[in-house]
């Protein structure tokens, strides 16, 4: 009765992200979409915790919750790369949207206790709204793990031109962040990264 969700565990630690494989890093150095998700979601813990310290209100363990099962559907979809769908024009990110509600919708519904199937379809409701604090903070430590993936491999000898584009509208995203503990941990990361490029 739960198998679909909690098998969709195993097979995340198997999908690679795509977009780093479409922008030239090789498959054996790729992060699964675990890894990126495990990245995040300690991002997301660190960032509550610093919006706390500055006097707002987190509801922390919804931080926690949004940011572990955010990709989720990508068990079922695989990782989505945005580059692909830019041959669909302005439907590919809703044809992409649509597919992982249908995915997460399909992890969910045998989970019997009706109370945890809502709750669950409410955590994907409220991370793709990016509207509460705790959905902003997840989606900013999403981002944010995109940046130190590019520093790793930046480190790793992967020349700046095969990820300067994935770094800039990543980075538009984040300047765009009315959360100051995102401000701080980017503009830290992005001189660091200006500091691979010397």
């Amino acid at each position: 009765m739960y198998l679909d969700f909690v098998s969709s565990l195993s097979k995340a630690k198997m999908i690679p992200r795509t977009g780093w494989v479409s922008h030239g890093v090789s498959l054996q150095e790729v992060e699964s979409v675990a890894d990126h998700s495990f990245s995040t979601t300690v991002l997301a813990m660190f960032l509550a915790d610093l919006e706390a310290g500055n006097g707002r209100r987190i509801n922390v363990e919804r931080v926690l919750r949004l940011a572990l099962v955010h990709d989720l559907p990508e068990a079922l979809t695989f990782d989505i790369n945005k580059s692909y769908l830019e041959y669909l024009g302005a439907r590919g990110e809703s044809i992409k949207s649509e597919l992982e509600q249908a995915a997460w919708q399909h992890l969910i519904k045998n989970i019997k206790r009706r109370e945890v199937r809502k709750r669950y379809a409410r955590l994907q409701s409220e991370f793709n709204a990016e509207e509460t604090i705790e959905s902003m903070i997840v989606r900013a430590a999403d981002r944010l793990d995109i940046l130190l993936q590019i520093l790793e491999y930046r480190r790793r000898g992967y020349p700046k031109v095969v990820l300067a584009d994935m770094w800039k509208s990543t980075s538009q995203k984040l300047q765009r962040s009315k959360l100051s503990s995102v401000k701080k941990l980017y503009h830290a990361t992005a001189r660091s990264y200006r500091n691979t490029l010397s």
